[in-house]
């Protein structure tokens, strides 16, 4: 059975800079002061590891910036539960037929590996459509650091469906060098797409399994998911 781990932004959708210009206004008004993402890279990184760059880029000290950080996740979510419409966001090409038919596949489950906190991700996936294609996952606000969210996400996938998951047979599938990167660490397979900030080229350096343009020809995805099927039958 595969556990498919998909990221949320750059890989399924775009929400074209809202995420950060909402951090920018909340974060502004909540601090009274002004805040600037400029310089802070987004690609690809947890919700956390991202508004802590943001406090101290914008002068708060370091400590203190790790003490008022789940407050500043606290007031990032709900303006972006508040702010966020569906004409904000665009499905990428592909996306919705290729879950669809993973969803007929029984051997499939689907999840989420993202650096969005929970409440986001999910709010981003319902106004797109896409949230009941999705079981279990891992979130920004499960770990800062990217690369400890596939285990969390193989044991919720173990604990909803009772089938014992591991890291290899998890695939992720993402945009970034950092999706390539935590899906290394954990002994996972993993699915590149060329629709976030990424040339191929760039991606390319990094080696993944597969590497696509984007998800709007699905067939090469499923052939190389039976290719794993059938590698996997021969080492069993």
């Amino acid at each position: 059975m595969y556990l498919l781990l998909f990221d949320i932004d750059g890989t399924l959708i775009r929400t074209h800079g809202l995420g950060r210009q909402t951090m920018e206004n909340a974060l502004s008004a909540w601090l009274g002061r002004p805040v600037t993402t400029r310089g802070v890279d987004f690609a690809g990184r947890t919700d956390p590891a991202i508004l802590l760059d943001i406090l101290t880029v914008s002068g708060l000290p370091e400590h203190v910036a790790r003490h008022l950080l789940p407050e500043a996740l606290e007031v990032y979510s709900q303006a972006m539960l508040q702010r966020l419409r569906t004409e904000h966001l665009e499905v990428l090409p592909g996306v919705t037929m290729l879950l669809e038919e993973l969803c007929e596949w029984p051997d499939v489950y689907l999840g989420l590996v993202t650096g969005n906190l929970r409440s986001v991700a999910f709010h981003k996936l319902s106004l797109a459509g896409l949230a009941g294609y999705f079981g279990e996952g891992a979130f920004g606000c499960d770990h800062a650091n990217r690369n400890e969210l596939p285990p969390i996400a193989v044991k919720r996938a173990r604990e909803a469906t009772g089938y014992p998951f591991t890291s290899a047979e998890a695939v992720i599938i993402g945009d970034t060098p950092h999706d390539i990167a935590c899906a290394r660490h954990a002994g996972a397979s993993v699915v590149a797409v060329c629709t976030g900030g990424y040339t191929r080229d760039a991606l390319e350096t990094y080696r993944p399994d597969l590497l696509l343009k984007d998800l709007s020809n699905p067939e090469p995805f499923f052939e190389w998911l039976s290719t794993q099927r059938a590698l996997s039958g021969k080492a069993s």
